[in-house]
């Protein structure tokens, strides 16, 4: 059976029904009974299942559609186990113990958020990827920050807000690509057109986190919780600034667009090596084992214990299973019509520029929640809105903008959307913890409504303003835009 006729099989009634139970199980599994979120995700899914049987599909088509679901999750669920691999081989070959050590000797900690995100900034833009800022420098800025005493979901909030800046902004990104390729439009005009939500949510973020900061300063610090672990890092590994080379290494191999799980597996391949060289105290067994269940040792000092006895392929399976579960009931809402059903009624309500922006933005979060899905988020309410940014004389680098700050962003704000299960997974921060502190993807959409409600860095096709003194593409942008 095609995807197609699947997808016309649910009316708008049904799918508010199926969206409301899909909220039901979550409010009342979460919030009520606390049950964990795996948990809570596989009652989903077999409810959603249970829909699908009652509209019209057979158990083997539900069986089938889960089963692609979980196809799209493999390459994530890949990433995910390299990173596992790599933070446990970073940690017994002493990369990361490395990294903290000096981070903590070097960076001030009024200074430690707003050069992270920095740094965060300047990685994720050169690598085109999130996943590799947060899952390299990102953990090692999660032990700098816990060891000067920075509050976990400040710290993390801060990666994550640094590690988007390059997934929205860099010509390497996959997001960067496809949002101006479903719009019909091009990269760098796509690019340009970003600026103007994405520099002043960058500039905005880094004063907060620059003012931020100095509640931590050298004499708030605990210096006693510093020396413990600078003492615990060196009276259990062999430190040196050779070890650096290993995660320069990785991150030139994704500069060189080398996919992100080879260069991940890459980094995990160096820093076996490299353990049995610079970490001669670790047997074979210490050693190999880091990669399937993360270093073990007995510290001393419960702190580092906490900081450095982690990592492995099996510390990321909580995350596998929660990106299965969530991609397969996110592919069977989308086979069974329950966005499109939606979808369509929202396109039918816009006319004018500014409530089509703002509709494009509450689409995508909606497509987000459903599905967990970033690229979805972008292909589908481009796909879908599209022809109505054309019939509103709306250039098509502003529908591709919007697809960016919407689809791309909340994808890291959703709980159990696969971007926020990989950087919590990776980082050891639920999502809602670090929220708060995410001012990059928080900003993005909030200046993108700005602009839908003013008018302001809204286009039309030719490049003028939609309405009042906008700011102007150039006269090479305007023709490249006629063009298109």
């Amino acid at each position: 059976m095609s995807k197609e006729k699947e997808s016309k099989r649910m009316g708008f009634p049904m799918a508010i029904f199926t969206l409301i139970v899909m909220v039901a199980i979550m409010a009342v599994g979460l919030a009520v009974l606390k049950l964990t979120t795996v948990t809570v995700f596989a009652l989903v899914l077999v409810a959603m299942a249970i829909i699908a049987m009652c509209i019209g599909f057979s158990m083997n088509e539900v069986q089938e559609i889960i089963l692609d679901g979980c196809k799209k999750a493999i390459l994530v669920i890949l990433i995910l186990m390299s990173v596992g691999m790599v933070v446990g081989s970073w940690i017994v070959s002493g990369v990361v113990p490395s990294i903290i050590y000096y981070g903590l000797k070097i960076l001030s900690p009024s200074y430690f958020l707003l050069v992270g995100f920095i740094i965060c900034c300047i990685v994720s833009f050169f690598t085109g990827s999130s996943y590799t800022a947060a899952g390299t420098l990102g953990v090692a800025f999660m032990g700098i920050g816990y060891g000067i005493g920075i509050n976990p979901g400040l710290t993390a909030g801060m990666v994550i807000s640094g590690a988007i800046f390059g997934d929205k902004m860099s010509p390497f990104s996959d997001t960067t690509n496809l949002a101006p390729a479903v719009s019909g439009t091009d990269i760098f005009l796509h690019i340009k057109s970003m600026l103007f939500t994405t520099v002043p949510a960058t500039v905005i973020s880094a004063i907060l986190y620059f003012v931020l900061g100095f509640q931590y300063s050298a004499s708030n610090v605990d210096l006693g919780n510093v020396t413990a672990i600078s003492e615990g890092i060196t009276s259990t590994f062999n430190v040196s600034p050779f070890l650096l080379l290993i995660p320069i290494l990785t991150i030139v191999l994704a500069v060189r667009k080398v996919p992100s799980f080879l260069a991940l597996l890459a980094g995990t391949i160096a820093g076996i090596i490299v353990a049995f060289i610079a970490q001669p105290q670790f047997d074979i067994a210490t050693v190999f084992n880091s990669m399937a269940t993360g270093f073990k040792f007995d510290f001393a000092n419960e702190v580092v214990a906490k900081l450095f006895n982690r990592g492995g392929i099996s510390s990321m399976m909580t995350t596998v299973s929660l990106a299965l579960l969530c991609l397969s009931f996110g592919e069977l809402l989308q086979r069974m019509g329950v966005l499109n059903a939606i979808l369509s009624k929202l396109e039918a309500l816009v006319r004018k520029p500014g409530p089509l922006v703002i509709t494009t933005l509450f689409t995508c979060l909606l497509t987000v929640v459903l599905t967990a899905s970033q690229y979805v988020a972008i292909l589908l309410p481009g796909e879908i809105f599209k022809d109505s940014y054309d019939k509103a004389d709306v250039a098509p680098y502003v529908l591709s903008r919007t697809l960016e700050d919407g689809g791309t962003i909340f994808s890291f704000l959703v709980p159990w959307s696969m971007a926020a299960i990989y950087v919590s997974g990776v980082l050891g921060v639920p999502t809602l913890s670090s929220l708060p502190y995410s001012f990059l993807p928080l900003l993005c959409p909030v200046m993108a409504i700005i602009y839908g409600l003013t008018g302001f860095a809204i286009f039309k096709k030719d490049g003028s303003p939609v309405r009042g003194k906008g700011m102007w593409f150039s006269k090479k942008a305007k023709l490249a835009a006629q063009k298109k």
